[in-house]
């Protein structure tokens, strides 16, 4: 037995909370080398190009998967609601792309945090389901802590600050509309057509706004598509391996892991109100997960109605 095989056995032997753990830190530490790399490259590329890369590595790394189940697998009645899902995709990071080149590291994941309280909004006011005041009282206060980054009236209202508000409105958006897709669908299907799409949406304005590529770059361009796919699926296998009330809140190192990377490689110096106001998010949103999962658990105990 290899020291690989033995240590993978090690890890399958854990159990399902601590492995889910596990994952998510992996996860949060590729996500902070993804924001890392964009900025890096960001000096060098247009956004539309990064974008168009991005997507052109998840179609490359997915190939094997469509390879091995065949075009049919991508069979859908729901075309239009990916091709939607993929416009609201790429528009979010075109403008977290620029966010990435131009607001320190640690405002960009701080917002990010936001994701899930416009998700919450969203399910509201689109799919109806109901909120109560408790829920209505995280919101306001998640939402108070983005104003602890933003600071409007004590510091200028970036364009990139604005930008991630935009891109978490869209992936909030796009959360919603994957829980009617995840009905039918299957997550790889989802995330494939994601990638497609927004390569084909990306073409045209990365060609049109083309900056030379050098040797150099694709090794920092492939980078980025590795560090990108190991973070997604790091949080895939965190979720299906444990509950997601125990990983969920190590999804926050991935603010202390941009705050290393931003201070080592771009001179970032910590901000403590940034960090106060990504904990109030990140809070809120937690406080909003619990919550649900503990009325659909109550809910899910009740005897069945009585035949009338």
């Amino acid at each position: 037995m290899t020291r690989l095989t033995r240590a993978i056995s090690v890890f399958e032997a854990l159990p399902g909370s601590t492995r889910g753990i596990l994952w998510m830190i992996f996860a949060t530490c590729n996500y902070a080398a993804t924001y890392a790399i964009v900025r890096h490259l960001s000096s060098d590329f247009t956004v539309f190009q990064l974008v168009f890369f991005r997507s052109l590595c998840g179609v490359v790394f997915m190939a094997p998967w469509l390879i091995r189940n065949g075009a049919g697998v991508l069979k859908t009645n729901h075309f239009g609601s990916y091709a939607v899902r993929s416009t609201l995709n790429y528009g979010g990071m075109l403008l977290l792309v620029f966010a990435l080149a131009t607001l320190p590291l640690q405002d960009v994941t701080g917002l990010m945090f936001t994701s899930p309280l416009f998700t919450v909004l969203f399910v509201v006011l689109i799919l109806g389901e109901g909120a109560g005041p408790r829920r209505w009282a995280a919101l306001i206060i998640g939402f108070m802590g983005a104003m602890i980054i933003i600071r409007p009236g004590f510091q200028e209202l970036s364009l990139g600050a604005i930008g991630v508000i935009g891109t978490s409105c869209a992936y909030a958006l796009i959360n919603v509309s994957t829980k009617k897709l995840a009905k039918t669908d299957s997550s790889n299907k989802i995330v494939y057509y994601d990638f497609l799409l927004m390569t084909a949406l990306g073409v045209l304005p990365a060609i049109w706004f083309w900056n030379e590529v050098r040797l150099e770059h694709i090794v920092w361009i492939l980078a980025m598509g590795v560090v990108s796919a190991l973070a997604r699926q790091g949080i895939i296998r965190a979720l299906a391996v444990g509950e997601a009330s125990v990983v969920m809140p190590f999804n926050f190192l991935k603010l202390p892991f941009t705050v290393c990377l931003g201070f080592v490689f771009f001179a970032e110096n910590p901000d403590l109100l940034t960090g106060i106001g990504a904990a109030v998010i990140f809070g809120s949103s937690y406080y909003i997960a619990r919550r649900e999962a503990a009325l659909k658990a109550r809910e899910s105990d009740k005897p069945p109605p009585p035949n009338v």
